[in-house]
């Protein structure tokens, strides 16, 4: 716990998110390796000292900073869920929110990606926790969808997986055919006209 006045639950956890994303911007800017303690101590005005009341490390701080990316975007999917939309419409402006979140986070996407694939089993295991339970609610919609007779039936975590897959490649393709819009309507398209009952 950082010493001097106690901080609330609330507000050690906002403070735990400003240093994790001012790590990340420094990640970025210099590289994961290359970024000591100290630099993210001082670029957040903590010692180094009360930067490891914080956090033990700078794995530490990656995978906080995931875990709390993919919460966030969970928290979005859950408000999707709640919607009176059919199943399709649903994965839909799931998809399409989770597009904007990458092209707004281009750079901290691809820093997340890379980076936590060198973390130890262990830590890399913790992060799949949080992914797990995103691609999940987007499984229920697929076997929702299959209940329905809206889709046929077929493997949702493997329509999850390629509908994930194909959105990060449509934002980071080199060949673009058409607008990130357009890339990904041509995606739904595809996608759900091979899940058609």
């Amino acid at each position: 716990m950082p010493k001097g006045i106690p901080l609330t639950d609330q507000e050690l956890a906002s403070r735990r998110q400003e240093i994790a994303h001012i790590a990340m911007q420094l990640f970025i800017k210099q590289g994961f390796s290359e970024t000591s303690m100290r630099e993210i101590g001082d670029a957040a005005g903590v010692g180094k000292s009360t930067l490891y009341d914080y956090f033990p490390s700078k794995d530490e701080i990656l995978i906080f900073y995931v875990v709390n990316e993919v919460a966030e975007m969970t928290t979005r999917a859950a408000e999707v869920m709640a919607m009176d939309l059919n199943e399709a419409d649903k994965i839909r402006l799931i998809m399409r929110r989770q597009m904007e979140y990458i092209i707004a986070n281009k750079a901290e996407y691809l820093k997340m990606t890379f980076e936590t694939q060198r973390l130890c089993f262990e830590s890399q295991q913790r992060i799949q926790v949080s992914r797990h339970a995103y691609q999940d609610m987007l499984c229920t919609l697929v076997e929702q969808g299959i209940q329905r007779g809206i889709f046929r039936p077929v493997k949702p975590l493997l329509v999850v997986r390629t509908l994930l897959s194909l959105l990060t490649t449509a934002v980071f393709t080199t060949r673009p055919t058409g607008t990130l819009e357009e890339i990904l309507d041509d995606v739904f398209d595809l996608i759900f006209k091979g899940l058609e009952a």
